[in-house]
């Protein structure tokens, strides 16, 4: 119980400046101004993020069905955002071993997993700065990058040959090729495009690499240690901080902030409760 007070604590003090700094009326003509189609749009595009997210983990985790891995994928985004202290993630390794991946083999690829999301965020933000410059240039560099990740799967060669380390060396060995490495890099940074365009269309009078740098801000907190309760407080700092260093308003960047914040925890919440759901209806005997 102990590890709840916290988060909700952090999430409370956030909710409370929030609602002193932009009046309530404000916040809600800003949720009147977006239109349904936009929001319609919005969904379909973070939910094919979901998909390419998913495509990913089925290129690491081969056994599993397409549909397996985006069930999975939601149940874990859906419980990380609500779990406190990042419990939520344990969901990854409980669902793949219930689905019958053992426990090695989940840890493994989902380590691959978070490292390419980082890959793929950073060259979203990079890639976004380009584009606004020079569009051609952004796109150039698309299969530069492309073909430096082949090299990545070489980085396994200074891994030492002891403990957990020597069996990680081994399933990098046996799985992580480079043709696979192009698909993890290509697939994680269409992801994180896909889901960071959902937010940006419901937000207007905003540059693109603006917002996708305090978007890549909020998603770099997924990964702390710490988390507060639905991500209240943590995500928007993350979000602020670009924003604020970029010359906008406090009151108005917690606000942007706090509605696409929104809008990605009920969306996770919708796929989340349905995976969730399927889940428990489906098991396998892990081998």
């Amino acid at each position: 119980m102990k590890r709840y007070i916290l988060p909700t604590l952090v999430s409370l003090v956030f909710l409370s400046l929030l609602f002193y700094l932009v009046p309530v009326e404000e916040l809600v003509n800003s949720l009147k101004g977006i239109k349904p189609a936009d929001l319609v749009l919005a969904f379909c595009l973070y939910t094919l993020s979901q998909v390419t997210r998913s495509l990913r983990w089925k290129k690491i985790l081969k056994d599993l069905s397409l549909w397996e891995i985006f069930l999975i994928n939601s149940a874990n985004i859906f419980l990380n955002n609500l779990l406190p202290a990042r419990t939520g993630e344990l969901s990854w390794f409980y669902y793949a071993r219930k689905l019958g991946v053992d426990l090695k083999t989940s840890a493994w690829a989902f380590l691959i997993g978070r490292g390419y999301d980082l890959l793929g965020l950073i060259f979203l933000v990079i890639f976004s700065y380009l584009y606004v410059r020079d569009p051609a240039v952004a796109l150039a560099l698309l299969p530069a990058v492309g073909i430096t990740s082949l090299l990545l799967p070489l980085m396994r060669s200074f891994l030492p040959e002891w403990g957990r380390i020597k069996d990680l060396k081994d399933f990098l060995r046996r799985e992580f090729t480079p043709s696979l490495s192009v698909w993890l890099f290509y697939l994680s940074f269409t992801s994180f495009l896909l889901k960071a365009l959902s937010v940006y269309l419901l937000f207007s009078g905003f540059g693109l690499f603006e917002f996708t740098l305090a978007f890549a801000g909020g998603e770099l907190t997924s990964v702390l240690p710490f988390h507060s309760f639905m991500g209240y407080g943590t995500y928007e700092t993350g979000f602020l901080i670009p924003m604020k260093a970029l010359g906008a308003e406090v009151r108005d960047a917690l606000k942007v902030g706090f509605i696409a914040h929104s809008f990605l925890l009920i969306s996770s919440a919708i796929w989340g409760i349905v995976s969730i759901g399927f889940l428990h209806t489906l098991s396998r005997k892990s081998p």
